[in-house]
């Protein structure tokens, strides 16, 4: 995770589903995310959670870090993002 436009770091965490929700066009995934043992959020960052929007077809349009529970000035890394792609298709009835 990182600030827009600083040098990334790569955090190591855990993902939980929360909820889903339809939206016209859209499937909102909202996930609790975990840091593993030893890992610290970024600083700034109080409390991270992740929504992903599908398609109706449960194809992965965007990936968002929100920051109790709004967008924020972070993103996540493409190694992060990939973690979290990969768990919602193996683990998310989308």
């Amino acid at each position: 995770m990182m600030k827009y436009g600083e040098e990334h770091v790569e955090h190591r965490f855990a993902l939980s589903f929360t909820e889903s929700e339809l939206r016209g066009q859209w499937k909102d995934v909202f996930l609790g995310i975990h840091l593993l043992e030893g890992e610290t959020w970024p600083e700034d960052l109080i409390d991270p959670s992740v929504l992903v929007i599908c398609n109706l077809q449960g194809e992965i349009v965007q990936i968002v870090l929100h920051d109790e529970g709004c967008d924020c000035e972070f993103q996540f890394t493409y190694s992060e993002k990939a973690q979290i792609e990969t768990y919602v298709q193996q683990d998310v009835t989308v």
